[in-house]
């Protein structure tokens, strides 16, 4: 009998696997051919095998099949939105705990998911929204919303193509633009399949913050400390990208139980169970407001969370595939942001201005070039992705601020021509 592996599907990054290696579980992984995320060195996995994810699932199904022989699988774990539906529909297949289909695909639709918090919440839970099909139901809403107002994709993540529009103009440009270059960025990044949906919101002021809610089989549920972010719109650029990440929080004490209560409550509206939600929202002058729920670990949450509070979520992730039901237990509190900044202009990235005064930076721990010499770089409501990544601790929330703000000053970090 095989004691069998622990299979990571599609892709994966540094900081999301090595505790389990430290624990003694084997490790492999099926990565996507198509995939552009920097990958971290896998030499320690028990098998690395590529796969094309554009062939027809059943194809996929074989592979995975083909290695349940050979190595044994204990568990399939994604942490990337783009596979969280074939993840899923996997696992059922081959036998294995995840998250539903049908949870899947309401964490995968944001129309779907706004309108089971509107049904199962209440109104109060979130921000209005409407599916935009034409110029005129855009106008409607407008003038039912009021300005201004957000317009993005229903199933992209990382921020990718969503904009804030303070005019009409505004508005109908954003969305003229995105029923074109949208649907090439699904052929350009390997989601052909999907098909694009329009959503415009109304947009809640106020500060940006997450929560992953740690979901076993029964539904049992404990959530993590409140991450802050700080997006692009925070740091003088205009688009929603995550600048930094920055824990512990600065809200209180009260808001952050009130907000991990919501983010209970979001996560139940969507039934999901066996797995991780990754929940968003804005800390409102009223409360929390529901921005989404993904169905994985949140974009660097696995490592943030390690680094501030010793929580080891990949580990807990792995436990409730197996059937367990993990408790968040924080074992410290060491102040941690990681930061990915943007070009402030899309271009051809030419050159990172300086590194080495990201070394001179008190608390500095590690950064990661992301994005190639020569390749096209740009804003995430333009469909690009962070092409550098840093990690910055210190004995203060103050320090690490401080050292974020720099960053963020720094116009000429990214050289784009």
């Amino acid at each position: 009998m095989k004691p069998g592996i622990v299979l990571f599907l599609g892709a994966i990054r540094r900081g999301e696997f090595e505790s389990l290696l430290g624990r003694g579980i084997p490790c492999g992984a099926l990565i996507d051919n198509n995939t552009k995320l920097h990958l971290p060195d896998l030499a320690r996995f028990q098998v690395v095998e590529y796969f094309d994810f554009q062939r027809p699932e059943a194809e996929l199904l074989a592979k995975l099949q083909e290695m349940q022989t050979e190595w044994g699988l204990v568990c399939l774990i994604n942490v990337v939105e783009h596979y969280v539906a074939a993840c899923s529909r996997l696992a059922e297949k081959l036998g294995l705990a995840g998250v539903s289909v049908d949870a899947a695909h309401l964490c995968l639709d944001k129309l779907a998911m706004r309108q089971r918090f509107l049904e199962r919440i209440g109104p109060q839970a979130t921000g209005r929204f409407q599916e935009i099909q034409s110029d005129d139901q855009l106008r409607a809403f407008a003038a039912q919303a009021g300005f201004p107002l957000v317009l993005k994709p229903t199933n992209l993540s990382a921020s990718l193509f969503i904009s804030l529009n303070p005019t009409l103009d505004d508005l109908l440009a954003s969305y003229h633009r995105m029923t074109v270059e949208v649907p090439r960025y699904y052929q350009q990044a390997a989601q052909g399949d999907k098909n694009l949906v329009i959503q415009a919101e109304e947009f809640m002021a106020g500060s940006n913050h997450s929560i992953d809610c740690w979901v076993d089989t029964a539904g049992g549920c404990s959530t993590t400390p409140v991450v802050d972010v700080l997006t692009g719109a925070d740091v003088g650029i205009d688009d929603f990208h995550h600048f930094a990440r920055i824990a512990p929080s600065d809200l209180s004490r009260e808001e952050q139980a009130e907000a991990s209560r919501l983010a209970l409550a979001g996560v139940r509206a969507l039934d999901a169970t066996t797995a991780i939600g990754h929940v968003e929202f804005i800390q409102t002058p009223t409360g929390p407001k529901l921005l989404e729920i993904g169905a994985r670990p949140g974009g660097n949450r696995i490592r943030i969370l390690e680094m501030t509070f010793g929580i080891d979520q990949i580990y807990a992730y792995y436990q409730i595939l197996c059937g367990k039901s993990p408790v968040v237990e924080p074992l410290k509190e060491q102040p941690t942001a990681i930061v990915t900044p943007f070009p402030r202009r899309e271009g051809i990235l030419r050159s990172f201005r300086d590194l080495e005064r990201l070394q001179d930076l008190p608390t500095y721990s590690y950064r990661e070039v992301r994005s190639r010499i020569g390749q096209r770089v740009g804003l995430a409501k333009n469909g690009f992705k962070a092409p550098l990544y840093i990690e910055l601790t210190a004995g203060t929330r103050d320090q690490v601020r401080r050292d974020v703000d720099r960053i963020a000053s720094w116009t000429d970090l990214i050289e784009v021509q």
